[in-house]
């Protein structure tokens, strides 16, 4: 069937297009870096910009019609509103969304990730708003959902967490006017605030322990996905940590993982099919760690005895592991809260700190990497160590 009018054969141009991902090209900014505006909306809608801006206030003197064609039209540029915060003071939803582009089920096993949720919750509450989480399987899902909570008007704002560094949409709502905050650096969003662990320090801290405490040469990582920049600073922190002890890293010694305790175990199993000497491993999750430690136990390896190991994330299954889990430790409940804060802060308008904000990490010591001191369940003992000063101290205002 044929279209009857320009204004229509422009409203399919537009789907064709733009469509609703966020996953094409972004013309949310020229070469310049300038932002779209309404004027480059109306210009590719074929409209007035009194038309645009009626149609994008879902004005009754606009046709159908014409609301399409601006709404796709916007949606292809990634345009959002420079009347936003006027719109959010006067008309929100007294709702926040936290979006994890992972299905619910990796969500709810992964004790870090309903920490962090835990932490945003709580603040919402003490404010009267509501939380919405959003998981996805895959890009079109979680493309989907940022255009509800952005064009649909669903939540006030966004904090996105256990994102992958080239996550087109995470990329794509950076750029756009939509208060937002990124769980964990974000180096390659200038600009963008985020709120997170020092994870570089983190690797750093447990490799040094098994160096300098323990006198360990041959210490495998077994890493996180590595298109995660939480996973590339725990490698960092840990290959640091070789390098200052004139120790080089051997790309033999280093397996990814996918956090599950699934994946540790295999990480080992590809560590021997390599035959790559090892006397310690540490891995970027606790849950690998103790796959891991099963893997070594089905080899006749006794954890600490044969080979050391340490864990990231101080999950309160580590401390009743046998033997008890030595793990890095950070506050993932206060990272949501401040993630929390951060947010209301950009929605409120009110001027904001330093984007990036790193809390501090730190070594809870235990029997799984040879020391023989053995804490209290409720406790651990820690090597707590300070954060960079070129990141704000993480404190809830």
């Amino acid at each position: 069937m044929g279209l009857d009018s320009p204004l229509e054969r422009r409203v399919a141009f537009a789907r064709n297009q733009g469509s609703n991902r966020f996953d094409r090209s972004y013309a949310v900014s020229d070469a310049q870096g300038r932002r779209s505006t309404l004027k480059d909306v109306a210009k590719l809608a074929g409209v007035s910009l009194t038309s645009a801006s009626m149609a994008l206030s879902d004005s009754p003197r606009v046709s159908a019609v014409t609301k399409e064609a601006v709404r796709a039209a916007a949606a292809q540029l990634r345009y959002v509103p420079h009347a936003a915060g006027r719109a959010l003071r006067s008309r929100r939803v007294k709702t926040i969304a936290v979006v994890l582009p992972h299905s619910s089920e990796h969500v709810f096993s992964h004790p870090t990730l309903t920490a962090l949720l835990e932490g945003v919750v709580s603040v919402a509450a003490e404010n009267d708003l509501s939380t919405v989480l959003s998981t996805s399987r895959t890009e079109r899902d979680e493309a989907s959902a940022y255009q509800r909570f952005m064009h649909g008007r669903e939540a006030d704002g966004v904090i996105v967490a256990a994102a992958a560094v080239a996550d087109a949409n995470v990329i794509g709502l950076a750029r756009s006017a939509y208060p937002l905050v990124i769980v964990g650096r974000a180096p390659h969003l200038t600009g963008a605030m985020t709120v997170g662990l020092d994870d570089l320090h983190g690797g750093d801290i447990a490799t040094r322990h098994l160096l300098e405490v323990h006198g360990a040469q041959r210490i495998a990582h077994i890493s996180g996905p590595l298109g995660h920049q939480s996973a590339q600073d725990k490698l960092a922190g840990y290959r640091a940590a070789l390098v200052a002890a004139a120790i080089a890293p051997d790309p033999m010694l280093e397996v990814a993982g996918d956090y599950s305790d699934g994946g540790g175990f295999e990480a080992v199993e590809e560590l021997f099919r390599r035959n790559a000497a090892f006397e310690a491993i540490f891995a970027a999750n606790d849950q690998m760690a103790l796959g891991a430690g099963e893997a070594l136990r089905e080899r006749g390896l006794a954890v600490p005895d044969d080979v050391l190991l340490v864990g990231y994330d101080d999950i309160p299954l580590a401390r009743y592991a046998n033997p008890a889990l030595t793990s890095v430790q950070g506050d993932m409940a206060a990272v949501g809260a401040l993630a929390a804060t951060r947010l209301l802060g950009q929605i409120d308008g009110r001027p904001a700190p330093e984007p990036a904000t790193l809390l501090p990490t730190g070594l809870v010591v235990r029997r799984s990497c040879g020391c023989r001191a053995e804490p209290t369940p409720a406790s651990g003992s820690r090597e707590l160590q300070s954060v960079s000063t070129q990141h704000e101290e993480g404190r809830l205002e």
